[in-house]
């Protein structure tokens, strides 16, 4: 499982690259205004594509997984619904592009954006058999190739001095290199090429079961979403800048996140029958998600200020208050991933489905009341809110299914610093650098201490292999 770890964190590092490390080009030669016009498009376009993405990715990825030798059928059905599901993401993007005030080429814009984002949802999709069949590897070289060529070719055509009509076509253009490695890989694996399944019957079937994936996805993107869409109405895009760029450093701290979840769902998917090891798969992901999470929350407080000044420049001094808001909101996320997970392993999407919806409308009235008072100070601790709101739904069902909350001693540990910290931070001085950065690191170096177990830390290469030497050694 290390193995497969070490290259899903490849993965999902090379991937989100373009996310985070290009953004940040982007903002830091953009400054905050123009980085937020072409933020405020690029995030209407993430919603719309999940509308195509119809939750496939983690519908498909449990479903491969528990019946491998079914891949190319259920990525058939998979593909031909996605073709379908175009057709109303385009008209939702024709109609935002008349109805929403934005700024001028803002149409434009959002369809070369929803071009890129579709291009990427097709690429992924075709990635999910190598994920179920343990090539984990191949997938790497795929990201990692084709996000290189994506990075590569914005990031020039930026620094030359392009705006984001140019970046956002040169993006669209070089994703397609990352759709023909994916389709070649999955021809080479697989034994056949890639096709659509576009019958009634199947179509129907396809919908009808992936409506609880579909609806989750779309809506918990919107959820996600939805603060920068309200920033944007009360604030402007100075502020959406800004807050993208705070959204930036919060996804730079999730990667690991992102390639734990993705080895642990084909572990699970695999150990779905048997209770006793689920769950204590589900123990073991908890707590080294909150080990993660609680090491990120601690480097964000020790070094966040240092950060920002040095991926973005000056113009982003304004986001340093924020930092500790969004190292909170880094440790929260962390800690109810695996639950999630568990509640789609168990076929229960739907109560994902109905805490999300729930979570949104709650996010609108958070956002409403708290943004026009406090600013981007509102935006993050609206969304902090609706995430514990979220997790503790999430938290209750696990409990339900498993008999366990899913929290051995360690993890309680973790959860006990992680609720100092917040108690501690209101009382510090806004200037009182110094405690900030002895609690940040202070908290950072505990989680290490607390949170792996001798024997994980054991299996580490660069910690094995000293050892070994010593054992061999007369």
């Amino acid at each position: 499982m290390f193995r497969d770890s070490v290259f899903s964190l490849i993965t999902t590092v090379v991937r989100l690259a373009t996310g985070l490390v290009l953004f940040i080009v982007l903002a830091h030669v953009w400054g905050p205004e123009r980085f937020g016009a072409f933020m405020y498009p690029f995030t209407i376009a993430g919603i719309l594509v999940k509308v195509v993405d119809y939750g496939f990715l983690l519908q498909v990825a449990r479903d491969v997984g528990r019946s491998p030798s079914e891949a190319h059928a259920t990525m058939s059905r998979a593909h031909g619904a996605k073709l379908l599901l175009l057709i109303p993401a385009v008209v939702a993007a024709y109609a935002i592009a008349i109805l929403l005030p934005g700024e001028k080429g803002f149409g434009a814009l959002l369809a070369i954006l929803l071009v890129d984002a579709v291009t990427n949802s097709f690429a992924q999709l075709l990635n999910v058999p190598l994920r179920a069949l343990g090539r984990f590897d191949e997938e790497a070289r795929i990201a990692a190739l084709g996000n290189a060529v994506v990075f590569a070719a914005v990031a020039s055509a930026v620094l030359t001095g392009y705006g984001p009509s140019a970046a956002a076509g040169v993006m669209a253009g070089s994703r397609a290199l990352s759709l023909i490695l994916s389709w070649n890989a999955y021809r080479r694996l697989l034994g056949s090429a890639p096709r659509a399944t576009i019958e009634q019957a199947s179509l129907r079937t396809s919908l009808w079961k992936g409506l609880p994936f579909g609806v989750h996805a779309t809506v918990g993107t919107l959820n996600m979403q939805v603060d920068t869409l309200m920033v944007q109405h009360y604030l402007g895009a100075a502020s959406v800048g800004l807050y993208q760029a705070g959204m930036r450093i919060l996804l730079g701290a999730l990667l690991v996140g992102d390639a734990l979840n993705g080895v642990y769902l084909s572990a699970m998917a695999r150990s779905s029958h048997d209770r006793r090891a689920l769950t204590r798969l589900g123990e073991r992901m908890t707590r080294q998600l909150l080990t993660v999470g609680l090491f990120g929350f601690g480097c964000i407080l020790f070094a966040g200020p240092w950060v920002v000044r040095l991926l973005f420049g000056g113009k982003y001094d304004a986001l340093s208050p924020l930092l500790p808001f969004f190292g909170l909101l880094a440790f929260i996320r962390y800690g109810g991933v695996s639950f999630g997970t568990l509640l789609t392993l168990a076929d229960r999407q739907a109560v994902r489905v109905l805490a999300v919806c729930g979570v949104m409308v709650l996010g609108l009235a958070l956002n409403a009341l708290l943004i026009p008072r406090f600013g981007l100070t509102g935006a993050v601790t609206a969304s902090i809110l609706g995430h514990l709101v979220l997790y503790g739904v999430y938290v209750r069902a696990a409990r339900k299914d498993l008999g366990s909350f899913l929290v051995d001693r360690r993890s309680g540990l973790l959860l006990c610093m992680a609720v100092a910290i917040v108690l501690i931070l209101p009382f510090l001085p806004s200037d009182h650098e110094s405690a900030r950065i002895t609690i940040g690191a202070t908290i950072a170096l505990a989680s290490l201490v607390v949170g792996p177990t001798a024997a994980e830390w054991a299996r580490l290469p660069w910690v094995s292999r000293p050892v070994a030497d010593r054992q061999v050694r007369p």
